[in-house]
């Protein structure tokens, strides 16, 4: 075998594995993001079928001392709701929440960042801890610490806050 073909099945065998660990990425990309939605479909079809909610916005999930569906969705009258569906449990008891009656994540992410404006933000999802509705706050802060920040939904008063320090870098 001489030095050119010994280069070209190199270079075949190169692109064949290359292409193999392409398409087991995009694979194991969807299944780890159907995954993270998975029963937002059945989730929506007993919002939409069960209560006054005609439009849906988008779904988050909630993973505290119970799990929940966050709903932000609306009704006929356009009057934009907030729903948390609990996942456990067959018999479900839905806490609904007016939009109009709380913070939106603009401003509560706006305070957050008057308090804390060298910190990085993760995310702000809507909680529900012991039938409290909340925002929680996943921050890194100064300290490069790992905060979950938890405040009323109505007021943005402060509720409480868990810190993690990093144990290795």
């Amino acid at each position: 075998m001489n030095k050119s073909n010994w280069l070209l099945w190199s270079s075949l065998s190169l692109l064949v594995i290359l292409l193999g660990l392409g398409i087991y990425g995009i694979v194991l990309y969807n299944n780890l993001y159907d995954s993270k939605t998975a029963g937002f479909d059945e989730t929506s079809r007993q919002i939409l079928s069960q209560t006054s909610i005609t439009e849906i916005e988008k779904i988050e999930q909630y993973n505290g001392s119970k799990a929940y569906h966050v709903l932000f969705g609306s009704n006929d009258a356009d009057e934009e709701k907030l729903i948390f569906y609990p996942l456990e449990g067959k018999e479900k008891s839905l806490t609904t929440i007016d939009k109009s009656e709380i913070l939106t994540e603009e401003e509560i992410i706006s305070r957050w960042q008057s308090e804390c404006n060298s910190c990085k933000l993760i995310k702000v999802t809507p909680a529900l801890e012991d039938d409290e509705a909340l925002w929680e706050i996943a921050y890194n802060d100064v300290n490069d610490e790992y905060v979950l920040d938890y405040k009323s939904i109505y007021d943005g008063s402060p509720v409480h806050m868990y810190r993690f320090k990093r144990m290795f870098n």
